[in-house]
């Protein structure tokens, strides 16, 4: 039987932009600046979460349904922007050269696993490659009926514009042949 293909998962996700949390606080609840300043660290501001739920019968992932696959191991792990068509790039737009910090999580069946991150340094406008963190088995996630990936962390600035980007994670299969060979 010939090796099983690596398996390629790419994801849609948006960071949305942050509504100043003093300003809104002060509007929804009446609390005057003063207070805000000093019950509320600025940094609040600069933390980003955008996860997305996902079906394990995804169409890119039924390779992993086989019976003689014992491992899916993390091969790569990127974000890619793609700027909207005639986006001028300039002041204020966001791109992922924001973003100083990131981690990527998968989550399924009440377990949750850090797989890869990132930092300033390897942030660029339009690609990040994150950091693998070991080689776990990520097979009982990708399997599960449905799995959560998040992508989190914190940005250099405020958003004044959602940031929306790609996450693309590729997978080694690991199949019962390979082991015995």
């Amino acid at each position: 039987m010939p090796p099983i293909p690596p398996v390629v998962l790419g994801v849609d996700l948006k960071i949305e932009h942050q509504e100043n949390l003093r300003r809104s606080l002060r509007s929804a609840f009446g609390i005057n600046t003063r207070a805000i300043r000093l019950r509320i660290d600025p940094s609040l501001d600069l933390i980003y979460l955008s996860e997305v739920q996902l079906p394990g019968s995804l169409e890119c992932l039924e390779a992993l349904t086989r019976p003689e696959v014992v491992a899916v191991i993390l091969r790569k792990a990127s974000l890619e922007w793609h700027p909207e068509e005639g986006q001028v790039i300039g002041r204020g737009t966001p791109t992922l050269a924001v973003l100083e910090t990131g981690s990527c999580f998968l989550t399924a069946n009440n377990h949750k696993i850090h797989i890869a991150s990132f930092t300033n340094h390897s942030a660029h406008p339009n690609h990040i490659t994150m950091e693998m963190l070991g080689r776990p088995n990520l097979l009982e996630y990708l399997r599960a009926e449905w799995f959560t990936l998040e992508i989190s962390g914190t940005n250099r600035r405020r958003l004044i514009r959602p940031l929306g980007f790609s996450v693309r994670l590729e997978f080694d299969v690991v199949a019962q042949q390979a082991i015995a060979a």
